[in-house]
């Protein structure tokens, strides 16, 4: 198990130009990966513009920004989708109770 440990590091022996391609494509597919989910979410154009900004132009930090923004709803597991839809049914009561209707 040491043994193959040892074959990963970032010594300058260990460090050619093979484990940076590898580390570049890795890194790009990241990039690209955030950007199309960037595209597919339902920000405004402008937001779009800045989110892929950030992600390009910031290397680490931007990817990490955007992590909390980049959940979508119907991604989430089914006990919140639940707490969602109750929390929808009280709003749907509250507003008509106070519209004059009755709820019995």
């Amino acid at each position: 198990m040491s043994e193959i440990l040892n074959r990963f590091g970032l010594e300058a022996a260990k460090f050619n130009s093979q484990i940076f391609l590898s580390l570049l494509l890795i890194w790009l597919a990241l990039v690209a990966c955030a950007v199309v989910s960037v595209k597919s979410q339902g920000f405004s154009e402008r937001q779009r513009r800045l989110w892929v900004w950030i992600i390009v132009c910031i290397p680490l930090l931007g990817l990490l920004a955007y992590l909390p923004f980049s959940v979508r709803r119907e991604d989430l597991p089914q006990v919140f989708l639940m707490k969602i839809h109750k929390d929808r049914s009280l709003k749907k009561v509250k507003s008509g109770s106070l519209s004059g209707d009755r709820i019995v």
